[in-house]
């Protein structure tokens, strides 16, 4: 069964048709960014634009989008950020829910995240998010960018902080700012030197401690299972539709015990995070708390 559901940020689709005692249910976050050129003034080749859009701020210079580059961009942002942020995540199924039978074992599959990005013009129907993208001229090294206002050379690796051994923290910014767009903070907001009551976008907030720093939410490129939080909440809500589907089900009556028994743990349930993919469970499996990453009858 495939179940959608769309929120603010990304809408969401839960598959459960591809599960098998070896494939796991799949959830798709479907992000549709609408891109908007900025353009040096009067139909100019080449022009300034202040950084962060502020009028007080330096001036920086840009040349104007043609076709080819703009199309060119935008396809190295999809790809490149789609990649980077598809099936990296399997939420485990602390739950007992989404429940299927397979040659008389009751299964329950664990959920493998998927990405997809969609990248439109700004007027195209739908986009959850509208970002401005100016082409900075070639001899610009840096331009202050914000969160919806890019520059071409984001998509670029770039030295973002500096470790505690000298040692340069490099980053894809835009994968960075895709992970705003799902509802991530920066890495250290929460922390004492971070509250999420202050500045946000404060250097301490990109991480005060070398692992911090390298975190993609903070100024390097490396993925945490934490940063699974936008399957993670949207995984709630369908779970909890799947509870409730159980409980009211006029035909729950003829629906094994076991099955029962396990959506009650829906509502306190956790879905942790992995990084390594883990098989469907069976209700003893879940019961017990074991997690199968690997068995010998179980195809790969």
């Amino acid at each position: 069964m495939k179940t959608k559901l769309s929120f603010k940020r990304f809408d969401a689709e839960l598959n459960t048709d591809v599960c098998d005692p070896y494939n796991n249910a799949e959830l798709t976050l479907t992000l549709k960014m609408g891109f908007r050129q900025i353009n040096p003034a009067g139909g100019a080749a080449d022009g300034t634009y202040h950084d962060y859009g502020d009028a007080t701020k330096p001036a920086r210079k840009i040349i104007k989008w043609t076709d080819a580059s703009w199309k060119a961009w935008k396809t190295n942002f999809v790809q490149s950020a789609e990649s980077f942020w598809h099936g990296k995540f399997w939420l485990i199924n602390d739950a007992g829910a989404f429940s299927f039978a397979k040659g008389g074992e009751t299964y329950y599959p664990n959920v493998w995240c998927r990405f997809k990005l969609i990248g439109n013009d700004a007027g195209a129907a739908g986009n959850h998010h509208t970002i401005d993208v100016v082409r900075l001229n070639a001899s610009e090294n840096w331009f202050g960018s914000h969160s919806t206002l890019y520059d071409s050379k984001d998509t670029n690796l770039a030295q973002k902080r500096t470790d505690s051994k000298g040692k340069p923290v490099m980053q894809r910014a835009h994968v960075h700012e895709v992970g705003h767009l799902l509802g991530l903070d920066h890495v250290d907001v929460g922390k004492a030197h971070c509250l999420p009551s202050g500045d946000t976008n404060a250097a301490a907030c990109y991480g005060v401690a070398d692992d911090d720093m390298k975190a993609v939410m903070g100024g390097g490129m490396q993925l945490r299972v934490e940063n699974a939080y936008p399957w993670r909440e949207a995984l709630r809500n369908f779970a909890v539709a799947d509870l409730l589907t159980a409980v009211f089900n006029p035909l729950s009556f003829f629906v094994s015990r076991p099955t029962l028994q396990m959506p009650i743990v829906s509502l306190t349930s956790v879905w942790p995070a992995k990084m390594q993919r883990h098989y469907p469970r069976t209700a003893a499996e879940v019961q017990a708390g074991k997690m199968i990453t690997a068995r010998p009858n179980r195809k790969v």
